[in-house]
Parts: C-alpha cells; structure tokens; sequence
C-alpha cells in the first residue's frame, strides 16, 4: 500500500479518526474503527462527488463553506471538516490566500492506451513543452507534454494504469 495518512474528520459534530491508505489515483483503504472499507472515487467535478464503497455507489453535492465542506445526498446534509496535514485536497477548491483564485486544470488523456512513464509529481513546476508522461497506445509511445506553466497538484494516474479518451491523468495549477 502506498501513502498511509492518518485523519480526523469531524462530521455533524462527531469526530471520527481514520487512517487512508492510497491504493491507487482514485483507490483508497479506509480504516474506521478497526473495520477496512475499499474507497473508489468515480468522478469529481465542481459540485458533485461520486464514489464507491465497497462497492455501493454514493453520490454527493459539496460546497465549502471557509475550512466547512457540505455534503449533501438523499440523505441529508453532512457538514464535514478534515483535520489533517494533507488539508490541500480540500483547499485545491478554494482561492489562494492572496486572495487570487487559483486556476485548474485536469489533464485529460487523448486516447485510450497504457500510462507506462510518469515524469512529474505533486508539487513539481512544469513549463510549456515539459515532458508529463508516457502513453502507449496501438503500440507506439506518446509523450504527452505540457501546455501550460504550473505547478502539479495531483498526479490522478499511475505507472501501468489502462486509461480510456478523456480520463483525467493530472491536475496543474496556474496563477
């Protein structure tokens, strides 16, 4: 397993603790009270969240609200805050402290094929031009290079993963 993170969530006033185990770029284990849940996040775009777990499908609206994230389902409304180092996975939806709102984007594979070399990491500054990644497809290898200066914020795939046209490989910040 890779990248064990130990958390607090505080949801509707009840704190939980738990650990997040990192699978893969959108696999997680979730250890809550000793019992392990697989995670799998479907698909995330500006309001909405879909996941599985263990293998129920969930879906969520969210808002934040300063360091309050609202989720919100059939179900009711869950207010939600995270106390952890790794806060940025909440922060990455909000302006950047001078108050200028950061710009996103995912990179999206355009093609089906085999992610086989990944030349970048969280936090690493790319230029216009900079080799990204390796993807085999029809087998031939594509660099997929970087159209715009930034810094990555998350790296969405791994080395070996079977994407198809569209999937989102990286998320890169610009400001």
């Amino acid at each position: 397993m890779i990248n064990k993170r130990p958390m607090k969530i505080t949801v509707n006033n009840l704190d939980i603790e738990l650990e997040l185990r990192k699978e893969s770029a959108n696999e997680f284990e979730v250890e809550v009270g000793g019992q392990k849940h697989r995670v799998k996040v479907l698909n995330i775009s500006n309001d909405q969240i879909v996941f599985s777990i263990d293998h129920k499908i969930f879906t969520f609206n969210f808002s934040i609200d300063g360091d309050l994230t609202i989720l919100t389902n059939s179900f009711g409304d869950y207010h939600c805050k995270v106390s952890t180092k790794y806060q940025s996975l909440i922060d990455s939806y909000r302006s950047t402290s001078s108050g200028e709102a950061k710009k996103e984007k995912i990179l999206k594979s355009p093609m089906p094929g085999l992610v086989t070399k990944i030349f970048v990491k969280p936090g690493s500054q790319i230029k216009i031009g900079d080799k990204l990644l390796i993807l085999e497809a029809m087998k031939m290898e594509n660099e997929i290079r970087s159209d715009l200066e930034g810094i990555v914020e998350d790296v969405l795939v791994s080395e070996g993963s079977a994407v198809e046209k569209g999937a989102s490989l990286l998320k890169i910040s610009t400001n």
